[in-house]
């Protein structure tokens, strides 16, 4: 591997602070906020006490994207919102581990726009890490857990949760269920509306997120598309004077097409576009998403412990954001990606299906699409399957990307993969987001010998 990833401006950086200390001097205090903002939930106090102070109180207003709240909100997520389990394999498998320390020194790592190294430890602290999973093979070479994370502990995977519809998706077209030429409309006529966003996409297109609709996913904005979108659900509360619809399934029909683009045109992320992947796989199957994934996945990959998915208020569950996993789980599911779907000496996904992943999308529709920029760079990503695709010559990779910093890195050229879980302050940020990639690449450079 060579060169280095150039960095962009698609989001805002936006760090936190919590409350200064009162100190002796301006300067000792600037040094005591610049620590803190990396702070733990147990050095921030979050949640200690009977009960926590109100300040340090999480609670459903503030769990899901208010830092410094997530920090802990997102080991307990079942805690604030309905779940449905996922449950474990039979017979658990146990992961096998070489662990080479050296990885800690040995890592070196490019901290964006400034040409500065910095090191394995300083990397993972700077973007907010709980957990850090590095495989080899079919081998754990490293693994580290920071606020008070532990390798069993079940981690919100935000948008990441989107590729694993995707691959349940994938497979249901492998085992004859449904095609990716097939509408959308023939398996949820509920979708079939004029002008609405899914009447003429075909599950292919709604998969590779290329269907036209006009929705907006701006995070700070209260009244865009994705905080409707999430308010319909319940996990934010509505505005006054708005009229929702009842349900989530209400909500999908709702969306129209965007106008300036027609489906198959251009890439556009947009996360009810996998909520409609999960209902035509949920049709095709007879199945939920929890059942196929426990059908297909985790039962075949010697999972244990606890998995379980955020329901919405009518006990849907939500695909774009709702699966919680723990790093071991996560690192057996990794392990099978990166061996073309075969775990433990079994077959557990076709590999046709991780090829069709790991082959990519069209270049050219994410290239003009708005979610292009010097970090995802036209020319050089894709979308496939509800999975981001690098086809940069001698980096190639499919990753599941979550907000606010969660991962999973595949990169079957080097025989690595990397689960990375966090609770960084900000749902988007340019800089965090080259900053994680940056990483991956410095590991990959390290344990490949380049």
């Amino acid at each position: 591997m060579s060169g280095v990833i150039g960095t962009g401006s698609l989001f805002k950086k936006v760090l936190f602070t919590t409350a200064a200390m009162t100190l002796v001097s301006v300067t000792t205090s600037a040094i005591a906020q610049e620590a803190d903002k990396y702070a733990t939930a147990k050095e921030l106090g979050l949640m200690e006490g009977f009960p926590p102070p109100p300040d340090k109180q999480v609670n459903k207003s503030n769990a899901l994207q208010n830092p410094p709240y997530n920090r802990w909100a997102y080991q307990h997520m079942r805690m604030f919102y309905p779940t449905a389990n996922v449950p474990a394999a039979d017979k658990p498998v146990p992961l096998s581990k070489t662990i080479d320390w050296t990885i800690e020194d040995g890592v070196k790592i490019m901290e964006p726009g400034t040409g500065n190294t910095k090191s394995l430890a300083d990397w993972q602290k700077e973007t907010w890490t709980d957990a850090l999973v590095v495989i080899r093979g079919d081998q754990i070479v490293y693994e580290n857990y920071l606020n008070g994370m532990t390798p069993n502990q079940p981690h919100q995977m935000m948008s990441a949760t989107k590729s694993f519809g995707g691959l349940l998706g994938l497979i249901a077209v492998a085992n004859g269920k449904l095609e990716e030429s097939d509408l959308v409309a023939d398996y949820v006529s509920e979708l079939g509306v004029e002008d609405g966003a899914f009447a003429n996409a075909t599950f292919g297109q709604v998969l590779d997120m290329t269907n036209s609709m006009d929705f907006t996913e701006v995070y700070d904005d209260p009244k865009s598309g994705i905080m409707t979108y999430v308010s319909v659900l319940g996990w934010k509360p509505k505005l006054e004077g708005v009229e929702y619809p009842d349900s989530l399934y209400d909500y999908l029909a709702t969306l129209k097409t965007d106008k300036a683009h027609k489906d198959g045109e251009i890439f556009h992320y947009q996360t009810p576009k996998t909520d409609v992947v999960n209902w035509v796989t949920n049709r095709a199957n007879n199945a939920s998403f929890q059942e196929a994934l426990y059908n297909d996945v985790w039962s075949k990959i010697g999972t244990e412990g606890e998995t379980y998915v955020l329901l919405d208020n009518n006990a849907t569950l939500v695909a774009g954001g709702g699966l919680n996993a723990t790093p071991n789980n996560l690192a057996r599911f990794a392990m099978m990606m990166l061996n073309d779907g075969q775990f433990n000496g079994r077959q557990v996904v076709p590999a046709s299906v991780v090829d069709k992943i790991a082959n990519g999308g069209s270049i050219e529709a994410f290239g003009a699409g708005p979610d292009a920029d010097d970090t995802f760079k036209s020319g050089e990503w894709s979308y496939r399957a509800q999975w981001w695709v690098k086809h940069t010559p001698g980096m190639e990779a499919f990753m599941a990307i979550g907000v606010h910093g969660q991962w999973i890195y595949i990169d079957r050229n080097h025989d690595i993969a990397i689960v990375k879980l966090s609770s960084m302050p900000k749902s988007k940020d340019d800089y965090l987001d080259a900053y994680n990639l940056e990483g991956f690449y410095g590991i990959i450079r390290y344990l490949s010998g380049m």
